[in-house]
């Protein structure tokens, strides 16, 4: 004897967050049905993915019942602005790699600890940042990063200076 209801899809729809009326009126079986699953099961609603599109969709703007043009409108100036984060990112990238570089032509090792500190700075930043717009980095963008290596010329470097990296890197290692 096949099932008289599809309790599978009522159960996955209910937990996504459907109302036990809607749920009666489209699958056939009374909300007190309904309501014995649940407590029988322990079925459980989450509804946290529909919140979260709803509240990214209030703060770009878009309202329920609006025009699919202004919906379009609201979503591209959120594009936009999430774009121009982007774009500030890497620029100020670009313009942290103009300070590696005349600290490295200069020989100048405050300039380079500086650089070293302005990009721990920076990174923290701007992760900061991409998690509070929802910017997600590709696995593409993340190997690209992870796979960077730096190279320094200490041959104008006294011994001195050298020791004051190693110790660094060490300590840095210890308590990175």
């Amino acid at each position: 004897m096949a099932a008289r209801y599809d309790w599978e899809t009522i159960r996955a729809e209910y937990e996504a967050g459907a109302s036990q009326s809607d749920l009666s009126r489209r699958h056939g079986p009374s909300r007190t049905a309904i309501q014995k699953r649940i407590r029988a099961e322990g079925w459980i609603q989450d509804v946290s993915g529909t919140i979260n599109r709803l509240a990214e969709a209030k703060v770009v703007g878009v309202v329920a019942g609006c025009t699919p043009q202004k919906k379009a409108e609201a979503l591209d100036r959120a594009a936009d602005a999430k774009a121009a984060v982007m774009v500030r990112h890497k620029e100020e990238w670009v313009q942290h790699q103009r300070i590696i570089d005349e600290a490295l032509a200069a020989d100048d090792f405050d300039k380079a600890k500086l650089a070293k500190i302005t990009a721990e700075t920076l990174k923290i930043r701007q992760e900061g940042e991409r998690k509070a717009w929802g910017i997600k980095e590709t696995s593409e963008e993340t190997r690209r990063v992870t796979d960077v290596s730096v190279v320094v010329d200490l041959s104008h470097a006294d011994s001195a200076q050298i020791a004051a990296l190693v110790d660094a890197a060490y300590s840095e290692a210890e308590h990175g």
